[in-house]
């Protein structure tokens, strides 16, 4: 594996890690495996780290800017990767996706507004809504008897006509379900934006982290007009596990969008990166392919750990392997306990740490996230703890 060594049980407690450091502070265990938080048990890739070591040896850390040419590598991965061009004039520096959402929700929508989310998804898509002062509008996803998740089409054109959203917060690959959705699901869903005159905020920062023959599609890129109304939030740090150092971009192709958005992030003073920010997302694009080829091989062979797991404890959980990211969305339904039994009997008899689905809100009512993104032997055993307290 181009001696990138996946293996390896990197010992990060003392890091200030969220994940490790904060289990007592956060959960209320302080010896759990941590499989509940999206970010990886993976050493950083030796490319970027040396480029990092490199700046943090110039004993000067001022005010910091980036190139002109910083979101050019950004464009040539998004292009050989995804076949879709991005030039540097529709790109926006923003400090993380969620920074992201936050500040479109922000500056074009007003209070009351509405606000489509579909879940179950991501706490944070809910949180913004929210916190804004907005109008929070759920379209749950359906979930069908084979496992897979689909639009509920019907119930979003409702909720069109019933309230006259003005945004979408959409995510592809879609956390936590693991769905990647097909191009004639998008240009359905995208039909009915432009019927309704929605603004879609696409987040896409899980994009590189599909499995074939799946192919992430971006939203933008399903034509000019769509384009037009989409505004696309991206990161490196889910691809190369850098949310602490890393920063985001919004990609925006609408002019009177964009003006909005560089006003808002000027305002809230949200336009210096730090000096490590504009290394790592440079470098992440511009030397991380051979790692990102790597990581994808390891990940493959974790999801079908995953996968076999749950074959064999079938009769108490259903899980169908997910098409992207590196999040397992696992079904408990079966043991008949309520949410906060079912955490409370895996954190205190399997001692492992998963993410409840009802933090993902309706419709992950029994579920669990579980990240494979991790060394093989951490995940077994995280795997066979909770094996054995299966009924």
């Amino acid at each position: 594996m181009n001696n990138y060594n996946f293996d390896e049980e990197f010992n990060r407690i003392g890091s200030n890690s969220y994940k490790w450091d904060g289990r007592k502070r956060f959960l209320g265990y302080e010896n759990l495996i941590p499989m509940h938080v999206a970010d990886m048990d993976f050493q950083c890739a030796p490319e970027i780290l040396q480029e990092i070591e490199k700046r943090a040896r110039h004993p000067f850390f001022g005010y910091t800017i980036y190139s002109g040419s910083h979101f050019e590598w950004m464009g040539d991965w998004l292009y050989k990767k995804h076949n879709w061009k991005v030039t540097s004039n529709n790109c926006l520096y923003s400090p993380s996706v969620v920074t992201s959402l936050s500040i479109i929700v922000f500056s074009l929508t007003n209070e009351n507004d509405g606000v489509i989310v579909q879940t179950p998804i991501y706490p944070p898509f809910m949180e913004v809504v929210r916190n804004n002062n907005r109008k929070l509008l759920i379209n749950e996803l359906k979930l069908n008897e084979q496992g897979k998740y689909t639009f509920d089409l019907d119930n979003f054109e409702e909720l069109c006509k019933k309230n006259s959203p003005k945004i979408l917060l959409f995510c592809n690959p879609h956390n936590p379900v693991g769905k990647v959705w097909a191009k004639d699901e998008l240009l359905k869903l995208a039909e009915l934006c432009k019927k309704y005159s929605i603004i879609v905020i696409s987040d896409e920062i899980h994009s590189d982290i599909v499995y074939k023959p799946n192919k992430h599609i971006p939203f933008a890129s399903l034509g000019k007009d769509i384009a037009q109304f989409t505004l696309t939030c991206l990161s490196p740090a889910k691809t190369f596990n850098l949310p602490s150092v890393s920063s985001s971009v919004i990609i925006v192709e609408n002019n009177n969008y964009k003006k909005i958005l560089d006003k808002a992030l000027d305002r809230f003073h949200l336009f210096l990166p730090s000096a490590f920010s504009v290394l790592s997302f440079e470098t992440a694009y511009k030397y991380g392919e051979k790692w990102y080829n790597s990581l994808m091989d390891y990940l493959l062979i974790n999801r079908e750990v995953v996968f076999n797991w749950a074959n064999r404890n079938s009769n108490m959980i259903q899980y169908v392997s997910p098409e992207g990211t590196y999040l397992s969305w696992i079904s408990f339904r079966n043991m008949n306990l309520s949410d906060a039994n079912l955490k409370k009997f895996i954190y205190e008899n399997a001692n492992v740490a998963l993410d409840p689905g009802i933090r993902f809100g309706k419709g992950g009512e029994g579920f669990m996230r579980l990240n494979f993104a991790c060394p093989i032997n951490q995940l077994t055993r995280a795997l066979d703890n909770i094996e054995k307290i299966l009924i």
